[in-house]
């Protein structure tokens, strides 16, 4: 992740835009092996997750401290979900009196990359799993 220490507007734009990409990535993901998934019996489930000090939070909140954003991938089975992974994407935490911010450093391309990779090592351990039993 890069940090960043002066944060503006500027700053706030390019978060808030590069959250939206990650949502979009994340339900176009979900779309595209919810099938496989569902031979399984279960749901894929990839959601951006913005949290402050582990509560929910507003995408406005970007800039106080302990807010941050992730990708989180899990697994619904019988109604119970489960937590697979998650990708960090924004965090913002006070450093000597100032807000500091850490940004992801991975374009959309290497973050799609990145989480297909994790969507299929779930698959394949879930599906040998189903086999297994």
């Amino acid at each position: 992740m890069k940090q960043i220490v002066h944060l503006n507007e500027q700053i706030r734009q390019e978060v808030a835009r590069i959250e939206e990409q990650c949502e979009n990535l994340g339900r176009k993901l979900q779309g595209k092996y919810e099938d496989d998934f569902r031979i399984l019996s279960e749901s894929l489930m990839i959601e951006l997750i913005r949290e402050k000090k582990g509560k929910s939070a507003s995408k406005e909140d970007l800039f106080l401290d302990s807010y941050n954003s992730y990708l989180e991938i899990g697994v619904e089975k019988n109604g119970v979900y489960y937590p697979n992974g998650y990708i960090p994407i924004w965090k913002c935490k006070m450093e000597m009196f100032h807000p500091v911010g850490y940004l992801i450093n991975l374009n959309m391309s290497s973050l799609e990359k990145k989480l297909q990779k994790m969507i299929v090592e779930i698959y394949e351990d879930h599906r040998r799993e189903r086999e297994d039993t």
